[in-house]
């Protein structure tokens, strides 16, 4: 039986959801790829386009068998002419195995690091703002090294430990893998432990790191899938496939999925109630009047969502998000209500949406601070634009509020970072222009006055010329539409019941701005192929512009289970956004 958690767990989930926590990660390796021919071998090898990958860029990826069964699962990242590949131990004796069976003539080098090599995990929101601290230099340039798109890797100089750091969330969380040479991840560890203690920073512990992974609804090998599974039952094809790439082995089964049908068992979450006597154990099957119709895999009392939760794979008829499932573990075992729901069970806000957050936050701390006393405002807006580096409106603020503060030099400098980012933007200029007058440089003001003039003008010719070709793009759009219902009317007329011909009439009909007419035949494409969850999508959007909202809630409550049976994610994902913007839940 699964059991509560203990305190000291629950402070570990709490530390890596709100601060920051580390740990020393075993029970992965680190295989390097070399070679004249690595990429191109490689590309025919995994499930991903490896051959877009850039130096210092990365990605998810899979092996399978011919039959698109999960062989291994990993992530792989370029760096200049290697290849590097993150894999937990227990699947790197089978993936070299499949991989050496496949090289014959090609120019490739493969070496597992083994032992020699050491992993540190640094999870959590503050990760990057901490981990940038003692990289930075005054003009906080060196900050850039530590990766910030997902999967990208850089080596760096940490704390007088040389690392390769990988931008990768194993716990749902923003947070970093720093590849360490043996016997350094320690030393490492503790020096960051020590910098760390101001701001909450956190040595997590095993327990709490299989819950933050069952939270962030990241499957196992061994536990949650293995090599009877079909790669497209587990959530790995949400990232770890290119459906552009060329052949690859299994490829061919992984495509019929998708394009002709869904899989009949895929890997969901169970939400169920906080106040649990007994626990579904893993692999008990899930039955439902008397029926099997899944088998439950990791599970969990989360703190955060303050539930019981695991994963299980259900068949297609109880994978419905939202819905409630009553079910019995075995003939004779416990029974239990549980609400399914898609993985993941947490996501953490987006490093935009955060910067976004903390940029709000500072302005309203501004407008109450009267006298500029409190600079935690200028803070906010310093781990903002660490995190968002394009952020425009966080800059600007922040040169008005050390200028604000009299710190003038401060405040040009990161003016000046805003006018390289966008050499048009007036306010940069503007501002400059004021705070050079403040320091008696007036001949550098009125430079920057001349230019905020350049750029106003510039805009204003430029928004001109923009409405010119939105025009000529609407226009170029609705007579390809009105081509197109042509098409499609021919069609029709041999085949009423084309769900591609009656949706894309629907959708020709949005473009020209007739909503009503477009409705029948979404409608239509809706009846005509049940899992159709873009028809669903399209619809609702169609019912919203007319402000029929029942009816639009109706068509994406349908969606929703229609896109859930077959495992459409992204169309799913938008409608649960719209259902909720609507001020509807999914249930109601």
């Amino acid at each position: 039986m699964t059991t509560l958690l203990s305190d000291k767990t629950r402070e570990h989930v709490q530390a890596v959801r709100e601060r920051a926590g580390i740990w020393i990660r075993h029970d992965h390796t680190f295989i390097r790829f070399e070679g004249r021919d690595v990429a191109s071998w490689l590309q025919t090898q995994t499930s991903n386009d490896v051959v877009a990958l850039q130096s210092g860029c990365g990605h998810a990826g899979t092996l399978l068998d011919r039959k698109g069964r999960l062989q291994a699962h990993f992530t792989l990242h370029r760096w200049e002419d290697e290849y590097w590949m993150l894999i937990e131990k227990q699947q790197a004796p089978r993936l070299l195995e499949q991989l050496d069976a496949h090289l014959f003539l090609e120019d490739v080098h493969v070496e597992d690091a083994g032992d020699s090599l050491e992993q540190v995990v640094v999870q959590g929101p503050k990760t990057l703002p901490f981990l940038a601290s003692p990289l930075d230099t005054d003009e906080g340039t060196a900050s850039i090294y530590l990766p910030r798109q997902r999967h990208g890797c850089h080596p760096l100089e940490l704390l007088g430990c040389q690392v390769l750091a990988f931008n990768i969330s194993v716990s749902g969380e923003d947070g970093y893998v720093l590849v360490a040479q043996a016997g350094e991840a320690q030393a490492l560890v503790s020096a960051i432990l020590e910098r760390g203690r101001g701001v909450g920073l956190t040595e997590v512990g095993e327990e709490a790191r299989e819950v933050l992974r069952i939270e962030a609804g990241i499957p196992r090998f061994g536990l949650d899938m293995d090599t009877t599974n079909r790669m497209p039952e587990t959530t790995l094809e949400r990232d770890g496939v290119s459906y552009d790439k060329g052949c690859y082995l299994g490829q061919e089964v992984v495509a019929k999925l998708r394009a002709y049908s869904s899989v009949k068992f895929a890997l969901c979450g169970l939400i169920l109630p906080p106040a649990l006597q007994a626990y579904p154990q893993l692999n008990a099957p899930v039955i439902v009047d008397g029926q099997t119709v899944g088998t439950v895999k990791s599970g969990a009392y989360s703190p955060t969502l303050r539930s019981w939760i695991c994963l299980a794979y259900l068949d297609r008829e109880h994978r419905a998000p939202g819905s409630a499932l009553a079910f019995a573990i075995g003939p004779e075992g416990a029974a239990f209500q549980a609400e399914v729901a898609v993985l993941p069970f947490y996501a953490a806000p987006t490093r935009e949406e955060r910067a976004a957050a903390l940029y709000e936050q500072a302005l309203a701390h501004f407008e109450s601070d009267e006298h500029d006393e409190d600079t935690a405002a200028i803070e906010w807006l310093k781990e903002a634009v660490l995190l968002h580096p394009g952020y425009e409106d966080a800059y600007e603020a922040l040169g008005v509020i050390l200028h604000r503060h009299h710190r003038v030099d401060e405040a040009i400098h990161y003016m000046k970072i805003l006018e390289e980012l966008n050499p048009d933007c007036v306010m940069a200029h503007t501002n400059l222009s004021v705070f050079y007058v403040s320091k008696g440089m007036i001949e550098e003001a009125e430079e920057e006055k001349a230019k905020a003039a350049v750029a106003q003008m510039r805009l204003a010719r430029d928004s001109h010329r923009a409405e010119a070709m939105a025009a000529e793009e609407r226009e170029r759009i609705r007579r390809e539409a009105r081509e197109r219902m042509e098409m499609f009317r021919e069609v029709l007329e041999i085949d009423p019941d084309d769900p591609l011909a009656t949706f894309g009439m629907g959708m020709a009909h949005i473009q020209v701005d007739e909503y009503e007419s477009a409705l029948p035949y979404l409608r239509r494409a809706t009846q005509v192929q049940k899992d159709y969850s873009v028809a669903f999508l399209n619809l609702g959007k169609c019912l919203e512009f007319l402000k029929r909202i029942d009816e639009a809630a109706v068509a994406y409550r349908s969606g929703i289970e229609a896109a859930g049976r077959k495992g459409d994610l992204v169309p799913l994902r938008e409608m649960e956004r719209r259902l909720k913007s609507l001020g509807v839940t999914q249930t109601n």
